[in-house]
């Protein structure tokens, strides 16, 4: 039993038609109630939600002006629920690993070793670079972000082992250090000097989610 769009015809007889008619009835009111209260529930709750089931997506839906969208698409070869905000918004992850997918995002992340090479894996860097041959690196993204409104954690250790200072560069513009394409950090000793002597370190950029 399946339901039927096509009935009755225009040139049925409605009693001909009757049992299709029935079945199609039957058929709106089972699938209904997959996530809804039956139609036919005399409780009270009928056309009531019982639980919301999103069929997973190939890719972000379009969502027009004043319209919020909650759906499934497939991250990491799982389902997870994602939302838009109006008007085709940036989307943003509310699930991960069946877990709720709140607070910091990362959006940058890298590993690097004295001359800037990376370590490792990196998200959304492309590379490294030394401009001053000593304590100041700049980490180039390899996709820009939406804007300079980040937060930043950057450490690293000298020669010995030891942690040293790291700071957003020095500068009286923030936002020339900071930017949506990179950002420049300086790795310095307790005598607030550039070191030359930086083993490992690593730059993270957060976003709020």
């Amino acid at each position: 039993m399946t339901f039927n769009p096509d009935i009755p015809q225009a040139r049925d007889d409605i009693a001909v038609s009757q049992g299709d008619l029935l079945t199609n009835f039957q058929q709106l009111n089972t699938q209904f109630a997959v996530n809804h209260v039956a139609f036919d529930d005399t409780s009270g709750d009928a056309g009531k939600h019982k639980f919301c089931t999103f069929v997973e997506q190939a890719a972000d839906p379009e969502s027009k002006g004043d319209e919020y969208l909650l759906y499934a698409k497939d991250d990491n070869g799982e389902p997870e629920l994602f939302a838009r905000p109006e008007s085709n918004g940036a989307s943003y992850q509310v699930t991960k690993d069946g877990n709720i997918f709140l607070g910091l995002l990362p959006v940058v992340a890298v590993n690097f070793n004295q001359t800037g090479a990376i370590q490792g894996t990196a998200l959304n860097v492309a590379s490294v670079t030394r401009p001053g041959g000593s304590g100041r690196y700049v980490v180039n993204f390899t996709s820009a972000l939406p804007d300079n409104n980040y937060f930043w954690s950057a450490s690293g250790f000298d020669n010995s082992g030891n942690p040293v200072v790291s700071q957003v560069t020095n500068t009286n513009n923030y936002a020339s250090v900071v930017t949506t394409t990179s950002i420049s950090i300086d790795f310095k000793n307790q005598n607030n000097t550039l070191i030359t002597g930086l083993t490992r370190a690593s730059v993270i950029c957060w976003r709020i989610q």
